[in-house]
């Protein structure tokens, strides 16, 4: 969103429920928009994913509107259940579709290393705007990680850390169940490295969360991370950095500042 407003665009929320973002909602707007940014393999921060129908409808409005899709697909490698369904770009007949992706969550954020796969008319302009704004690349870098992904390295890797990642978001969904269910809700995603928990009646989010900074668990208040703060009150948990043994830590010390 910060991006959008520093491009002096004007930003149009859509609503999202179970199924991720509510293409009906779209397409019943008159504004006229020029593109829509979606992330379909997992919403931040519901977790929730855009179903099968609703990328054909995008695709749809796309095409009749003559729009563009931005497909950011920042973290979809690590997936939890079921099958993943097809990129939106990879569905899109008619090249409507900007594919974002990123090897910050995959690998590590200090590598600075992403790609974007353009329809043709859109390659030589955009490779002009990448020169002007910065005219050099990290050619080591990139050639090091196209080394790590053709021995399939990378791919190997990608599936031990989304087993670990399993791991640990078992062990949050399962300590929140048995420690906090007096106090929120546990929404478990399908894929990325959140977990969303919503916080049942008579506790205040702000309040919680700085409770819980002052016994040294960081926590995100779901209401901010929402247009004009209108989210259901909860916390974002993270799980990807600490340890089964470390998440069950820091939920006792949950359980023990709101006690039962």
């Amino acid at each position: 969103a910060k991006a959008l407003d520093a491009a002096g665009l004007k930003r149009l929320p859509v609503a999202v429920d179970a199924q991720g973002l509510r293409t009906d909602d779209l397409l019943a707007r008159r504004e006229d928009g020029r593109a829509v940014f979606v992330t379909p393999s997992h919403q931040f921060p519901t977790g929730r994913t855009l179903s099968l129908d609703r990328r054909l409808a995008l695709i749809q409005w796309a095409t009749e509107h003559d729009a563009w899709i931005l497909e950011d697909d920042y973290d979809s490698e690590f997936h939890y259940a079921g099958r993943p369904t097809a990129c939106v770009q990879g569905l899109d007949p008619h090249d409507r579709t900007l594919y974002l992706g990123t090897f910050t969550k995959s690998l590590f954020p200090g590598l600075r290393l992403a790609y974007l796969i353009l329809p043709l008319p859109l390659v030589e302009p955009m490779v002009a705007a990448r020169s002007l704004m910065d005219g050099f690349t990290a050619s080591v870098a990139q050639l090091t990680l196209a080394r790590f992904i053709e021995d399939g390295r990378f791919g190997a890797y990608v599936r031990t850390m989304r087993g670990v990642y399993a791991e640990r978001l078992d062990a949050l969904e399962a300590a929140v169940k048995t420690r906090l269910p007096h106090v929120v809700t546990p929404d478990r995603p399908v894929g990325g490295l959140q977990m969303p928990c919503f916080l049942k009646d008579g506790f205040d989010e702000a309040e919680t969360v700085r409770a819980a900074r002052r016994v040294g668990v960081h926590l995100t208040g779901l209401t901010p991370l929402h247009d004009a703060g209108a989210g259901r009150p909860g916390w974002l948990m993270g799980f990807a950095a600490s340890t089964p043994a470390e998440i069950d830590a820091a939920v006792d010390r949950l359980a023990k500042l709101f006690p039962a």
